[in-house]
């Protein structure tokens, strides 16, 4: 294999690093065996690139294999939390499931079972089953790999950050990380506040100019609202918080046990989700039109 000093393809993974590796649609966790830089000479297939020989965690060795590098991504919460959103939606699609011939009767039953194993006629059915599950195999594989084409190829939600707030997030993640200054918890104006206070404002921008008529507009504005609060309140816990303030939130849900995550926390970890939401937003089915017409609101949102 080519040395990796010898090309100009940046090794992103290291030799015995966790990662998640894409099989199919999924992701599973491996471990990195190898990493190499192939050249066009050190492949059948002419791949070139990054990519590394991983195992997959429980599974036998048999199921070792080179990955290029598009398939493999870090080991972190956020992509823990986008492995398991895969699971729960492929595992909700319907298993389509392949029968062969149909039911006979209790006595036909009964004769298929004098039927010697070694007759030709049970070694004939024997392959017919066998080349089925081959079959089967084969066209899950193919699925497989259409849902993962499918998976990459989705709309990209892009929400730019102005450059004011980049630098909020900076301090805040100064405050937190280096001079360990946790904020002061519920916060005076919160996410929740903070939701209300856009919505009442976009209601009554649309009143003005709508002659107090109910407008389209109001119901778009109110689904992206409620969709960037649930977001928030599923997610904080597990992705938008740094290592040192997950004590604090511990101690917060149980001191307000009957409040949401956005009736506590406030601007600073809103900020954070916006950061978040294009990768967890991957994994939503929108057409182009939605995607655009979603996009359009949570840039808005942040002016």
């Amino acid at each position: 294999m080519a040395d990796t000093e010898t090309t100009d393809h940046k090794l992103n993974f290291e030799q015995n690093e966790l990662v998640l590796c894409f099989h199919g649609p999924l992701l599973y966790e491996a471990k990195i065996l190898k990493a190499e830089n192939w050249g066009p000479e050190d492949s059948e297939s002419g791949d070139t690139g990054p990519h590394y020989y991983v195992h997959y965690k429980g599974w036998k060795k048999t199921w070792d294999e080179w990955v290029p590098e598009e398939r493999v991504v870090k080991h972190n919460e956020a992509n823990l939390m986008r492995q398991k959103q895969l699971k729960d939606t492929y595992s909700n699609k319907k298993k389509k499931t392949v029968r062969i011939g149909n039911k006979g009767s209790i006595e036909d039953q009964e004769k298929s079972n004098d039927v010697s194993e070694s007759s030709p006629s049970h070694q004939g059915e024997d392959q017919l089953q066998k080349e089925n599950h081959e079959r089967g195999k084969k066209r899950k594989k193919i699925n497989d790999d259409e849902e993962e084409e499918e998976f990459m190829n989705r709309l990209e939600i892009k929400i730019p950050l102005p450059e004011s707030l980049k630098v909020k997030l900076i301090d805040d993640w100064e405050n937190v990380t280096r001079n360990n200054a946790l904020l002061k918890l519920p916060r005076k104006y919160t996410v929740a506040d903070i939701l209300n206070e856009y919505l009442e404002f976009k209601h009554n921008l649309i009143a003005s100019t709508a002659n107090n008529q109910k407008s389209d507009k109001d119901d778009i504005h109110s689904e992206v609202v409620q969709g960037i609060k649930i977001y928030f309140d599923k997610t904080l816990g597990n992705i938008l918080l740094y290592a040192d303030e997950r004590q604090q939130y511990v101690n917060i849900r149980k001191q307000f046990l009957d409040k949401e995550n956005s009736e506590i926390y406030g601007a600073e970890h809103l900020l954070r989700l916006f950061v978040e939401l294009p990768r967890l937003l991957a994994h939503t089915t929108m057409d182009q039109a939605a995607t655009e017409t979603l996009e359009e609101h949570l840039i808005d949102f942040l002016k």
